[in-house]
């Protein structure tokens, strides 16, 4: 157990290289946290070069950076990292016991700045649980109590999961909950800085409740604001208005979509009739891609009582629709299968389909078969 982690603020180190292999090192000590323990890797530098990934074989931290390094080693982690990884790590310690008394297990965690989550195992929290959550960790971090840190012997611990261990280090809070755990901590549980609640959604498991922890809050309220301010901005109105100016938005837009598509359906049957009068059964259509071709071909059934064909140059082939009031497309597209090579299907009284043959080779082939 590397005791550099008992102090998460312990984020230099003067050491030596161990061992490089094809590209990553291990020193003789490292300040550096890689992922493990749903703890996220930290972020720094070591001899000014940017660490790029870390990985652990057994005890052993191996360190990529962007060049080569030579002794001596200096290291630095990113302290905003670590302090976000840390806040959030110990303040879902503190819900472990939480959720313990209740009787119940958080079975999932999201660490990530961007996106901090726990899963509950049930779906039925009561009435005004986030509320007595959020002023549970109120309290812990206002009460700024200490975080206690001992080791044991991985043997004389009682749980075999742990037993394999040279020791086990187990991590105490306060009261609230005692458990093994080798990632780094905050202190005192002043330094989670801040926990907020921010909803929840039912999920596979139980409960995804979202949450923004430590420095990570900071981050989340200002992006946050912007948007809100980026909004205001657009919609020309105050933030006590947003909302309801929102709401208006996007009934207005709703409407006019559902006037926009009517009107495109009555463009789209005029353009049918007029495909129509030419009395052919083969007819040419400058379709403009694929869902047009669809689109005119419903229009198309709606208005004829014979069959016809519409055919469209598309991506270097043709495109078509066979459309057949009285049930027999898929007979065509059998038929004309014989002929060409085509993809497609559809119903009885509408087939569509492509094929990489030219316009008149298509011509030709439809010209024989019976709609």
């Amino acid at each position: 157990m590397n005791r550099n982690y008992d102090n998460f603020l312990n984020l230099t180190l003067d050491t030596r290289i161990k061992e490089l292999r094809d590209g990553w090192y291990s020193f003789e000590d490292t300040v550096f946290y890689g992922e493990k323990g749903g703890a996220l890797a930290d972020e720094g530098a070591i001899n000014g070069q940017k660490v790029l990934e870390l990985r652990w074989e057994g005890d052993t931290l191996w360190h990529r950076v962007e060049g080569e390094l030579t002794d001596p080693v200096h290291m630095e982690v990113d302290r905003l990292t670590r302090w976000n990884n840390t806040a959030v790590q110990s303040a879902f310690h503190m819900l472990d016991g939480y959720y313990g008394r209740l009787g119940l297990r958080i079975v999932a965690i999201g660490v990530h700045p961007e996106n901090q989550w726990y899963e509950v195992d049930t779906k039925e929290l009561p009435p005004g649980h986030l509320e007595e959550v959020q002023a549970f960790l109120d309290k812990q971090i206002m009460d700024d109590f200490p975080v206690e840190l001992s080791y044991v012997k991985g043997a004389d611990y009682p749980n075999p999961k742990y037993q394999g261990y040279d020791e086990v280090r187990i991590v105490k809070f306060g009261e609230v909950d005692t458990q093994p755990c080798g990632t780094p901590h905050v202190s005192r549980t002043g330094q989670i800085l801040s926990f907020t609640v921010l909803g929840s959604e039912h999920s596979g498991r139980g409960t995804k409740i979202y949450t923004a922890v430590g420095p990570a809050a900071e981050a989340r309220l200002r992006e946050d604001h912007a948007v809100l301010r980026r909004l205001v901005e657009l919609s020309d109105t105050g933030i006590p208005d947003l909302a309801d100016k929102m709401e208006g938005l996007l009934a207005s837009s709703k409407a006019l979509k559902k006037e926009n598509e009517a009107l495109r359906r009555e463009l789209c049957g005029y353009q049918a009739a007029g495909l129509l009068e030419s009395g052919e059964t083969l007819i040419p259509y400058a379709a403009k891609d694929a869902g047009d071709l669809r689109a005119m071909s419903q229009a198309v059934l709606g208005r004829t009582t014979r069959g016809v064909v519409l055919m469209a140059e598309l991506d270097g082939g043709v495109s078509f629709a066979a459309i057949s009031p009285e049930g027999k497309a898929r007979a065509w597209m059998d038929a004309l299968k014989g002929l060409l090579e085509v993809s497609g299907g559809g119903s009885p009284k509408i087939v569509s389909g492509k094929t990489p043959a030219g316009p008149e080779e298509f011509r030709r082939a439809a010209a024989g078969l019976s709609v």
